[in-house]
């Protein structure tokens, strides 16, 4: 009996082992071939920021109506107008700000992108010039011109871009979020006003304070849309004729509060390079990271 009992024993111990290493192989398996959990904010291979979320890639539904609440079936006349969307212009030295990474164009990259632009006889122009573009007021060439965004009001706007800008004698719009101004990291008054003094240079509004203005109350909308055009008009002496929505969230009281406010034109996230007067305030953009310095031309011919 109590030998029959040991190799039972025996026997069982055998058994747990081996399910025991069995379950550890399936564990180091499943561990070696499974993908790692990836940080917040990053899906498949790219960094979801605000700015790139699917809602914002399409105009609010309310939008494609008219004030009775029927489908608006007007087929304004479509012109192609590139307008290219930038945030950061520098080398990200943080590894880890993925962020910051999927917003950013390396100096090098954007340098050799003016030059091609130059050299292709590209024509820049402001945002600001979209509208008298749409009803031939001005000169345009839609298989040679663009139009160059810059989100935010980064401080590498001045240090790299402006100086860039100069150098290949190119146009460029600079949304400024007014209770950014001085902050480290963003432009300064006194880098504003010499912007503002260029002949290269459009200051259009970012809000007050970058916040999403979709769904928020009229009250907020409106000081976040009309006391940053107020302020900065005011504080530079000059013209904002511009706003780009952060985040590109918009809605259709969005909309209405920036006309009302004389605003001639507003940029959205939604993609693309068709203008006409009736998305003049929500413009299409395209972003940078779908083409690089040697097929950038290649890319805007085929839109």
């Amino acid at each position: 009996m109590g030998k029959r009992k040991d190799r039972f024993l025996a026997g069982f111990l055998t058994g747990a082992g081996l399910i025991t290493s069995l379950s550890l192989m399936v564990v180091l398996i499943f561990t070696f071939f499974s993908k790692p959990k990836k940080p917040a904010g990053v899906k498949g291979n790219n960094v979801i920021a605000p700015y790139y979320q699917d809602k914002n890639f399409t105009p609010p539904p309310n939008l494609e109506k008219n004030s009775t609440g029927e489908a608006d079936i007007r087929n304004m006349a479509k012109m192609k107008i590139p307008i290219i969307m930038y945030h950061y212009v520098e080398y990200v030295k943080d590894i880890g700000d993925f962020i910051r990474k999927r917003l950013d164009i390396t100096p090098d990259v954007f340098e050799k992108e003016l030059k091609v632009l130059r050299e292709s006889g590209y024509q820049t122009y402001f945002v600001k010039d979209i509208p008298d573009i749409i009803d031939g007021k001005i000169m345009y060439n839609s298989s040679r011109s663009a139009v160059l965004t810059f989100d935010d009001g980064y401080e590498d706007f001045y240090t790299v871009v402006f100086p860039l800008l100069k150098k290949y004698q190119t146009k460029a719009t600079v949304y400024i979020v007014y209770d950014f101004i001085n902050r480290k990291g963003f432009l300064s008054d006194k880098q504003i006003r010499e912007l503002v003094d260029s002949d290269l240079v459009e200051i259009g509004s970012h809000a007050m304070d970058h916040i999403s203005l979709k769904a928020l109350p009229e009250t907020v909308v409106r000081r976040q849309i009309v006391d940053s055009k107020n302020k900065l008009e005011e504080r530079f002496g000059t013209r904002i004729k511009t706003i780009a929505y952060p985040f590109g969230s918009f809605d259709s009281k969005t909309v209405e509060i920036a006309k009302q406010a004389s605003y001639s034109a507003a940029v959205s996230v939604i993609s693309g390079v068709e203008q006409s007067e009736d998305n003049l305030y929500y413009l299409s953009r395209i972003r940078p990271g779908i083409f690089t310095p040697q097929n950038i031309i290649k890319v805007l011919e085929k839109f």
